[in-house]
């Protein structure tokens, strides 16, 4: 009977989240594709809402941290074209401490049954190695330092390691500030149409 009740409260959950997920993916669809073919509107549009502008960037980018297969890189674009670099880089950090937290949160209240429903087991249990390490801070510092490391589904793992949410998150943000602060050069460069600065920057 308990098993019953415990399966029948995992589906109610993964339903839960999938319709929240569907509704978000709803919801930021059309900012995306504003910003892909006309970002001067997008940015015209933030702008004008003044700071609740920079807090709908920052739960974008919270979303994405969170969603992990929404584009971070044109959040952190959209940031730096809207915003400058190093306002748009506050922006993406913050929204990526608020993501952070929703995933600790999730984890420790559903556990390990929720995570997998969205991750490959054996990808996950490919990376578990991190729960013994003892030089664990490092090594993530280093992975989370490096663009196109798989950071969103490390950030589902930390909660299971020895790493307190205070410390997995000022290991990490000071980690993303290359690879966030070089997406919100390249877009403001690209709002001041300078396209060469753009184009070296992301190469």
């Amino acid at each position: 009977m308990q098993k019953i009740i415990e399966h029948k409260k995992s589906i109610t959950i993964s339903l839960i989240t999938l319709l929240i997920m569907g509704g978000l993916c709803l919801l930021l669809y059309k900012p995306f594709e504003n910003f892909l073919t006309d970002p001067q509107f997008l940015k015209e549009q933030l702008v004008k809402y003044g700071n609740c502008g920079k807090l709908i960037l920052a739960l974008a980018m919270a979303l994405q941290v969170v969603f992990v297969f929404l584009p971070g890189e044109v959040i952190e674009i959209a940031a730096g074209f809207s915003y400058g670099t190093l306002e748009g880089l506050l922006i993406c950090l913050l929204g990526a401490v608020i993501g952070t937290i929703i995933i600790y949160w999730l984890v420790d209240k559903y556990g390990y049954r929720f995570v997998k429903k969205f991750f490959d087991l054996e990808k996950f249990n490919e990376i578990s190695f991190l729960k013994n390490e003892k030089n664990l801070e490092i090594i993530l510092f280093i992975i989370f330092f490096i663009p196109g490391t798989p950071k969103d589904i490390l950030t589902y793992l930390a909660p299971f390691t020895r790493l307190r949410l205070t410390t997995f998150i000022s290991i990490t943000t000071i980690a993303r500030i290359p690879s966030v602060i070089t997406s919100t050069i390249g877009g403001h460069a690209l709002s001041t149409q300078n396209y060469f600065l753009t184009i070296s920057v992301f190469i």
